[in-house]
């Protein structure tokens, strides 16, 4: 791909971006007076949100276990400690516009503990895709009463189910449309089926949570959770992937919440003004989940470098 063609292709996003962030604060913008009243009456139940947190943040373990076992299937070596502190202050990125600051901050970080270039820079990219599309999928999977073509749905859930599961026999060629796309040499060395795999069970594992997770967490918004946890599921996975997605939106910030409220009274979770009430709730819980300890191993790391 030439250098003008890569341009326009960027901006394309871009402007895509821009575009599923206009159309979703105005969307939120009607709602807000009829949900104000609604999150001044909120009674928040700590023991599920406890609960909830509890979950998510098992699933980050499960997440940065997942990664280092990319990293081990390319050579790569991190201790579960650095490799903890580089999940979670790379994770800080995700709140700058662009979305590539925390991949690139991952993959930086862990070259910096002695980790070969190909495997930073792949596990790093790898995880973020797989997680996508397993998401993508699930989402699809225990959504589909929901979405109006069932039937081009279910097809488009079945056909990432199989990509992800041919990933053992297409990751080169994948490399190669990459490089192709990128302009840059982009190398993978084999990597073991079991261990692609395993990544594959682990991401959609840590979407099943956090469902279940986003479930009591409304519970202990609205003092009930109706619906089923699948319901939870495709709806929690959906509007973040969308969040991940604008990458013009810094931590997905007004997109995820404008896919819950959506996703929520379609599914029949919640009416309008309760589910506002969760995405604006939503987004300050995982706002301090996912910032917090990221801050805290940058206090401490900067601490232990000026000793």
């Amino acid at each position: 791909m030439t250098t003008s063609r890569r341009k326009l292709f960027v901006a394309a996003q871009w402007i895509f971006a821009a575009a599923i962030v206009w159309a979703a604060a105005n969307a939120l913008r009607g709602q807000w007076s009829a949900a104000a009243g609604r999150l001044a009456t909120l009674s928040l139940d700590w023991t599920w949100i406890a609960a909830a947190t509890a979950i998510v943040l098992l699933t980050y373990v499960l997440l940065i276990d997942t990664w280092r076992g990319l990293l081990a299937g390319w050579g790569g070596y991190l201790h579960f400690s650095t490799a903890a502190r580089i999940w979670f202050i790379s994770n800080l990125g995700k709140y700058l516009p662009g979305k590539v600051w925390s991949i690139a901050a991952m993959s930086v970080m862990a070259r910096e503990q002695a980790v070969s270039p190909v495997a930073a820079a792949g596990s790093s990219i790898l995880i973020q895709l797989i997680t996508t599309a397993t998401g993508i999928a699930l989402a699809l999977f225990m959504g589909v009463r929901a979405i109006d073509q069932p039937v081009l749905a279910t097809i488009v859930a079945v056909a990432l189910g199989a990509a992800i599961a041919s990933l053992p026999a297409t990751l080169p060629a994948l490399a190669r449309a990459a490089s192709a796309l990128t302009g840059r040499a982009i190398e993978v060395p084999p990597l073991g089926a079991g261990t692609l795999l395993l990544t594959v069970a682990r991401s959609l594992l840590s979407w099943l949570a956090y469902g279940v997770a986003f479930q009591l967490f409304v519970r202990g918004v609205l003092g009930s959770a109706a619906g089923e946890t699948s319901s939870y599921i495709a709806v929690y996975a959906a509007s973040y992937i969308l969040g991940f997605l604008a990458l013009f939106a810094p931590g997905g910030v007004i997109v995820r919440e404008s896919a819950l409220v959506a996703g929520m009274v379609r599914m029949g979770l919640a009416g309008q003004a309760d589910a506002f009430a969760v995405a604006v709730a939503s987004r300050l819980w995982l706002t301090v989940i996912e910032l917090l300890p990221g801050f805290v191993y940058l206090a401490l790391t900067r601490r232990s470098s000026s000793r």
